[in-house]
């Protein structure tokens, strides 16, 4: 009878340590992209076109937060110009936060969706994805990159599907 109490307890005890994240609350690294990557972004497109597309318009050096969610996941703030590329409005300050995947184990992935339309000629969807590649997200170096997919509907309909992808290093500081 006992033992059964006790197993029934330690079971209790490793849901509630799965479902607060294990203790992980919060992690905040100094950012650096790859600025030759930054400069001419890479993309594949699935009609096989591919290429480099015009400079991202963002910082090389930026700061990173992550923290813990209520349920196990995780949420990212990342400086606002990234909410300006994607949902195509006025810059400002306000952090860009996008949710994210478990806080178990990576690689950890914190991904932002938005359809549009643009001026009657087309619309798309468009899909920013920062993945962080570390086992940990208390690790001291992480390293990954930030994936932006596309796919925009023109005129004539033609609907290609296209990556753009620049990578990242950091360094934890809280």
């Amino acid at each position: 009878m006992r033992k059964a109490t006790f197993a029934r307890l330690g079971a209790i005890g490793t849901v509630v340590m799965l479902s607060t994240g294990c203790g992980f609350e919060k992690s905040v690294y100094d950012i650096e992209l790859n600025e030759a990557e930054l400069s001419a972004v890479p993309y594949v497109c699935d009609n096989g076109r591919k290429g480099f597309s015009a400079a991202w318009e963002v910082s090389t050096k930026q700061r990173w937060t992550i923290t813990a969610g209520e349920h196990g996941d995780t949420r990212i703030e990342v400086p606002g110009y990234f909410r300006t590329q994607l949902h195509k409005v006025p810059l400002d300050e306000t952090p860009f936060i996008v949710n994210g995947t478990s806080v178990e184990r990576g690689p950890f992935q914190f991904v932002g969706l938005e359809t549009f339309i643009e001026d009657d000629t087309g619309s798309g969807t468009v899909v920013q994805r920062f993945v962080i590649e570390s086992d940990s997200l208390e690790a001291d170096r992480v390293e990954g990159f930030i994936d932006l997919r596309t796919q925009l509907m023109d005129a004539n309909f033609d609907t290609p599907t296209c990556n753009y992808v620049v990578s990242f290093t950091g360094r934890r500081v809280d």
